[in-house]
């Protein structure tokens, strides 16, 4: 079964590429048969798309939680202009009829100030306006048909906002900076940069004018480098890093708006695209994919960013040196986004300690330590799942999945989903405080079947909750998924999880009922 099952995916009418190998696939009995278990290894940059049948554009899938979605043309696109060796480099665009007048020259001399003073010796501070350009990958000529002239990343960098935005180049090119206060129905933010007319908004510009703030609000211990007093400490690296991250590792063919959220629970940085690499991948550091090599040089020459691939060890190290929660990144679809969530909070603060008390009783400090951590960021998040925790956890995921699974045993956490798309909140039915007046948590004052009772008295109970507040929400619209995750603030997974059992009782019915899994499929209330 295991050979038949190679030999399809080597049929190149098939499936484009044969990723599976025979370790891939397991066989592992089970009563009087037997389970196949298929272990799908990740398209590596150069590999994408893998597709079925013929035609990229029309047999290229990718899996969101527990669906299969046929990729829109302009992401398969993507996929192919992703690779390293396209022929053509997207930021290396060469942009035709621009000139110096479409470049912000106070933005460029900034630049050029700023590199100077920082390696004075370095052999291009001589260079004419012209030549170094050349040398940023700002201006290029092309070895083939003898064009030349400024490229798209010479643009995004020290362009003007007119000449960036034009049909010509980004039409849709957006930067975003917003300071949200302290959660508040009246105000959504208290600071903004945006392309109000009253700059350039250009990535240097933006680089200047956002970054101060970000650091504004961060914790400066008194340190000493020599006789001085050292300002610029891990945490204030770490938020340069993923601010230069941002820009240099943007999709800006599709859907081109980089934006910057500070809240009082953390930063949040959004880019269009894709991750160029795995997630472990990318928490274990030294793997260094750009989509925008002349981008990362240039904020390189100004000491900003490098190419060793560490750029991840530093934001990981800054937010240790801070004893903050460690940072994650989700990848997100429809569209293609890329989101860090650098969390401004301690791993356990003596706030949640306090409400998980209240909760589980006062002999819940003697948790093991993942225990506590768990419990922890699900009070503060409302909801954790696999992914989320293995960036706070040194856990393999099947270890991991395993001390879920007991904690739910326990009473601690009540499970919603399926899969991989299954998220755990806290149990806040006070079912755990005999459970851990004993010293020995191991062992439970409370039947399992009281247990199991209380779990599934929890879940019902905000299940219905969350479809009160689904109908509330499609009433009088029709609503995407993930637009009716956002009106009721839970996560899309548990959403679409509701939305199916509102689906089976006739509560809710679909714009696409013939097409089930339309990648626009809306909601409304019957």
């Amino acid at each position: 079964m295991s050979k038949m099952s190679i030999r399809f995916f080597n049929d190149r009418e098939k499936v484009s590429l044969p990723l599976l190998t025979d370790k891939d696939v397991v066989s592992e009995a089970y009563g009087d048969g037997y389970i196949l278990a298929f272990f799908i290894p990740r398209a590596t940059r150069d590999q994408r798309p893998v597709y079925v049948g013929l035609d990229p554009m029309t047999g290229t899938y990718r899996r969101d939680h527990e669906g299969d979605y046929r990729c829109e043309p302009s992401t398969v696109s993507q996929m192919f202009a992703d690779r390293k060796n396209s022929e053509v480099l997207q930021e290396a665009r060469i942009l035709p009829n621009y000139s110096w007048d479409d470049i912000d020259l106070t933005s460029f001399r900034q630049y050029r100030t700023l590199f100077t003073n920082l390696t004075p010796s370095h052999p291009w501070a001589v260079l004419e306006d012209l030549e170094l350009m050349k040398k940023l990958g700002g201006y290029r000529k092309d070895r083939v048909s003898g064009e030349e002239g400024f490229t798209l990343a010479g643009l995004l960098m020290f362009g003007k906002t007119e000449a960036i935005t034009d049909v010509a180049c980004l039409p849709d090119f957006m930067l975003d900076y917003r300071d949200i206060p302290q959660y508040t129905s009246k105000t959504r933010w208290i600071d903004r940069v945006y392309p109000d007319g009253t700059w350039e908004c250009n990535l240097f510009q933006f680089y200047r004018r956002v970054l101060p703030k970000l650091h504004a609000f961060l914790p400066k211990p008194f340190v000493l480098k020599g006789d001085e007093r050292q300002e610029d400490t891990p945490t204030h690296e770490a938020v340069r890093e993923a601010f230069i991250n941002l820009c240099v590792h943007a999709s800006y063919s599709r859907s081109p708006r980089l934006v910057v959220e500070k809240r009082p629970d953390g930063i949040v940085m959004r880019n269009p695209g894709t991750l160029l690499i795995s997630v472990p991948q990318y928490y274990e550091g030294g793997h260094s994919e750009c989509r925008n090599p002349s981008l990362q040089k240039m904020f390189g020459l100004i000491g900003r960013s490098d190419k060793a691939g560490s750029g991840v060890d530093k934001i990981l190290e800054g937010w240790k040196y801070a004893k903050w929660r460690r940072p994650y990144i989700n990848e997100k679809s429809h569209p293609d986004v890329v989101e860090l969530y650098l969390p401004l909070e301690s791993l356990v603060s003596d706030s949640t300690i306090a409400e998980l008390k209240s909760i589980f009783g006062n002999n819940i400090i003697e948790l093991p330590h993942n225990e506590i951590i768990i419990l922890s960021m699900a009070t503060t998040e409302d909801e954790v799942s696999n992914a989320s925790l293995q960036n706070a956890i040194n856990l393999h995921p099947s270890d991991l999945s395993k001390l879920l699974r007991k904690m739910c045993n326990d009473g601690m956490l009540v499970a919603s989903g399926f899969g991989r798309g299954t998220t755990y909140s806290l149990n806040r039915v006070n079912v755990a405080s005999s459970n851990l007046a004993s010293s020995d948590l191991a062992s439970s004052n409370l039947a399992s079947s009281d247990v199991a009772s209380s779990k599934k008295r929890s879940r019902a109970t905000d299940e219905e909750n969350v479809m009160s507040m689904i109908r509330e929400a499609c009433r009088h619209q029709w609503l995407l998924a993930k637009d009716i995750s956002r009106k009721i603030g839970r996560h899309p997974t548990h959403t679409r999880t509701i939305i199916k059992k509102m689906l089976d009782r006739g509560e809710l019915k679909q714009e696409f009922p013939n097409q089930p899994t339309h990648p626009a499929q809306r909601y409304h209330t019957v």
